[in-house]
This record gives C-alpha cells, sequence and structure tokens, in this order.
C-alpha cells in the first residue's frame, strides 16, 4: 500500500455564520493525481488553502505526511509542498530570477540554485528565456514560469488551485504536460481544482466532487462521469436527464410510462445522458412528441415530451432533417445507460 500524503478527518471551515466546507474527510497517496470538481463557491479553493495550512479548520485535522498540519508543524510541512494559484504572479526581473527566488528564501547556495533552474528550463523549453523579463512574457509562458518556480524547490506534494483558468488550450495543454511529467518523473502527489471537466479526465487517477461544501463523491473519471452517486453529481457532470421515478414489483414508472425493470424497489431519480438516447419513427423504449428541436454547434438537440421531458443529442452529420417538431417519435436506451439514485 502506497504512503498516505494527504490525510484529513470531519475538516469544516466557516466564516462567521457561512459554513463552506463541512464534514470533509479524504485522503490521498503518494504519486496519485486527484482532482477536486464543482461549481463556484462549492468550498474547492478553501479546501486546498485548508490542506496547505494557508488556512486554519474551524473543525477536524489535516494530516500530511502521516504528521498533523498545526502552528507547530506547518513550517515544516509546507516546505514539502508547492502552491500554484490561477493568477500569474510574476515579479519585474528576468525569468531564470524569478524562477531561483524559491531557492534563495529556502537559503540554497548560488551554485546549486542556478544548476537547478538552467536544469529545469531546459526540462521545459524554455532556455532561450532565461534573460526575458518575466512580465513580458505571454499568459502562458508567465503561468508556465510561475510553475517552474514551484517545481525548482522539488515539493512532494503540489496543490494546483484553478492553473489552467486563464490560458487558452495551446498554453493549457502546456501546463498539463508539465504536471504529468512533474508527477510521473519524481511520483509527485498532487492536487488540482478545476472548473474544466475535460481536464480532470485528461489528468486523475481518481476526482472528487465537491457541492455545496461537502463531499458527493469520490471515484475514478469513469465512476463520476459514466456512474454518478446522486442527483447532484449527475447534474454536475453533465447528465441532462434526470426523471422523478418509482420501481415497484418489477416495474419503472415515471412521467406517464411504465416498462419493466430487474433494479430493486425504490423511490428517486432515474439518470441518463442525452446522448445515450436513441430516436426511430417505428419503434422503442416509449413513445413522446418531439416539443424543440435546436442546432448547438455539432449537435442537434432535441426535447421530446413523454410524460416527462427528455433531452436528446445527436450529431448534426447524422441528422437527416426527418424529425420536426410535433412528430410522433420512440426512444430508446441501453439499460445500462440508465442510473438511479434513492431521493
Amino acid at each position: 500500500m502506497s504512503e498516505l500524503i494527504v490525510e484529513t478527518h470531519a475538516l469544516s471551515k466557516t466564516y462567521g455564520k457561512h459554513t463552506v466546507l463541512k464534514d470533509i474527510s479524504l485522503s490521498v497517496e503518494q504519486g496519485e493525481i486527484v482532482a477536486v470538481i464543482g461549481p463556484s463557491g462549492a468550498g474547492k479553493s478553501t479546501l486546498l488553502k485548508l490542506l496547505d495550512g494557508l488556512e486554519k479548520p474551524t473543525e477536524g485535522t489535516v494530516n500530511l505526511f502521516s504528521e498533523e498540519l498545526n502552528k507547530h508543524s506547518v513550517r515544516k510541512l509546507r516546505s514539502r509542498t508547492g502552491m500554484l494559484f490561477q493568477k500569474t504572479i510574476l515579479f519585474d526581473r528576468t525569468v531564470e530570477e524569478n524562477i531561483t527566488l524559491g531557492l534563495s528564501y529556502r537559503h540554497i547556495p548560488a551554485a546549486e540554485r542556478k544548476k537547478r533552474t538552467s536544469e529545469l528550463l531546459a526540462e521545459i523549453n524554455m532556455e532561450s528565456y532565461a534573460k526575458h523579463r518575466g512580465r513580458t512574457l505571454s499568459g502562458g509562458e508567465g503561468q508556465r514560469v510561475a510553475f517552474a518556480r514551484v517545481l525548482v524547490t522539488k515539493p512532494e506534494l503540489l496543490f494546483l488551485d484553478e492553473p489552467t483558468a486563464n490560458l487558452d488550450p495551446l498554453a493549457t495543454a502546456a501546463l498539463e504536460e508539465m504536471i504529468l511529467r512533474e508527477n510521473h518523473a519524481h511520483k509527485t502527489t498532487v492536487i488540482i481544482n478545476t472548473h474544466d471537466q475535460a481536464q480532470a479526465q485528461r489528468l486523475a487517477d481518481r476526482v472528487i466532487v465537491l457541492i455545496d461544501g461537502t463531499i458527493r463523491q469520490t471515484g475514478t473519471p469513469d465512476d463520476i462521469w459514466y456512474h454518478p452517486a446522486d442527483s447532484a453529481a449527475a447534474r454536475f457532470v453533465g447528465f441532462q436527464n434526470i426523471i422523478p421515478c418509482s420501481i415497484h414489483d418489477g416495474m419503472l414508472s415515471f412521467g406517464t410510462a411504465k416498462i419493466p425493470t430487474e433494479k430493486k424497489d425504490m423511490d428517486g431519480f432515474m439518470m441518463i445522458r442525452a446522448e445515450d438516447i436513441t430516436l426511430s419513427k417505428t419503434e422503442g423504449n416509449i413513445c413522446g412528441t418531439v416539443i424543440s428541436l435546436t442546432r448547438r454547434g455539432a449537435f442537434i438537440e432535441i426535447e421530446v415530451d413523454a410524460g416527462c421531458t427528455f433531452s436528446i443529442r445527436i450529431p448534426h452529420k447524422e441528422y437527416t432533417g426527418d424529425i420536426a417538431i410535433g412528430n410522433q417519435i420512440y426512444l430508446s436506451w441501453n439499460s445500462d445507460a440508465l442510473i438511479f439514485s434513492e431521493r
């Protein structure tokens, strides 16, 4: 079993009467990349600040490297971590001087500072930028330098708070490559907050869904995006169809429809992605009436009233134009595409 690098127990944070985080218990093993996702205001940034010792919890504990994070240990433990924020902060110095700054604060000898900086600039293909002023760089270049300033201190644990939020796709790809390289080369543990769900899928070994200050689900990317734990998690990761239902005596009831099922009895929600529903004019699981049809980029989005409203998405290139508002249409899906959660 890998070493636990981060562990929290019943962690909560309150500002005045406003509770930002409540009862957060999590663990992260050495070498993992863990992405924290959730809507704005969910508490993602506050969580990172608590884990890095920048904020004190109202309740609960944080352990880093098997040692409790408190006022006595915070300085020592933070010397083993690094933090990269959303906003690029560079000083009006050269790129080389910006990168070595963190080493200066740690009293690393000048020769070692120069060696580490040169090696890191070579790794990220920015040797030619060494003498450029930090404030002359583009946003993507500047964020890579800010990240290099963190990496040059050789952190064992990286906290990344929306590090690519202000970057274009090419700059984002370059920074993601740096993250993966650092993780693979040094088994550096990474916890990243991101609004970019595709980024979480690209980078993370595990994903934490944080909603309204609580953890709603933790799992692999496939767990999160294809088997959400409840309706809130499903809605956040893009399930367009979250429909009240009940299952009793082998029958699934929703809207005005009833279909056989082998699922156990429950009252709750059935959830299915819009792209997992197929349409036919002749047969299917249920029948309804087309009530809207909209082109959205490369897709056609269709809404069907079948006693409740279903959203369906099909690629525009597959749309033959034979479906119109008012048409009767049949909806079908594979049984494993349906996800259920209790109320």
